[in-house]
């Protein structure tokens, strides 16, 4: 991507480091909700858990679908600056890589792919207009098991994607590119869960549990930070 200016290092520094209880409180009220989730399993679920499986069965017979995912992570670039106002100049997927020049960036556009999950969200939205004219009710167990196994197929590329490094994190440090990743993430994902099974997922108590969480971490480091000061001073 053709970058624009870069946000000051110490102040994106600051800022992850106040994300930090944000991330670890949505991370471990995420697992809860996770156990909760497959403890309620049943037969409008279980397709859901067969997409997810049958995608890393997928990965593990056949070669991994990069030119698939780099289309979307470059597309998912590209349809973010256009929503920010920037102007496309230039996309170019190829077996290689891929490529996106904007006009203009800012920390949305350049992290975009790794929080949202292109092909789910194509999804969502045609089968959510498609129940529109049409009564779908019979293939919902099918569109459960493509949300699934697309879901799958984000998240283990965008590990594979990561692990090669990542120019897209390296722009706005790849600290506070991390935290703020992790952090999106755990917000998206109850938000996609909720809307695919509404009667299966509390995101009102995700949410609640997670503000709570949060305050608590906060208090208890707090209360650490105190100590530590409480020793240095009688250091001296």
């Amino acid at each position: 991507m053709k970058f624009s200016k870069r946000a000051p290092a110490l102040a994106r520094f600051i800022i992850a480091v106040f994300m930090l209880p944000v991330a670890a409180a949505l991370v471990w009220r995420f697992t809860g909700l996770v156990a909760d989730f497959a403890g309620k399993a049943d037969y409008s679920t279980l397709p859901f858990w067969g997409g997810l499986g049958s995608y890393f069965i997928f990965q593990a017979f056949f070669p991994k679908p990069v030119r698939l995912y780099v289309f979307a992570h470059e597309l998912t670039h590209a349809l973010a600056g256009i929503i920010s106002g920037a102007k496309l100049k230039s996309f170019k997927v190829s077996s290689s890589g891929g490529s996106v020049i904007l006009s203009k960036t800012n920390v949305l556009i350049s992290l975009a792919p790794y929080f949202v999950p292109f092909y789910s969200v194509v999804l969502m939205i045609v089968y959510a207009v498609g129940a529109k004219f049409w009564k779908l009710g019979d293939y919902q167990p099918y569109f459960i098991f493509a949300m699934g196994f697309s879901l799958a197929f984000h998240f283990s590329l965008t590990h594979f994607a990561l692990k090669q490094g990542q120019s897209d994190l390296k722009l706005y440090g790849i600290f506070f590119s991390s935290i703020f990743i992790a952090t999106v993430n755990f917000i998206m994902l109850p938000v996609l869960l909720k809307l695919v099974f509404p009667g299966s997922v509390a995101l009102k108590s995700f949410f609640a549990g997670s503000y709570n969480t949060t305050l608590l971490i906060c208090s208890m480091l707090y209360a650490k930070a105190v100590l530590l000061w409480d020793f240095l001073a009688r250091m001296k």
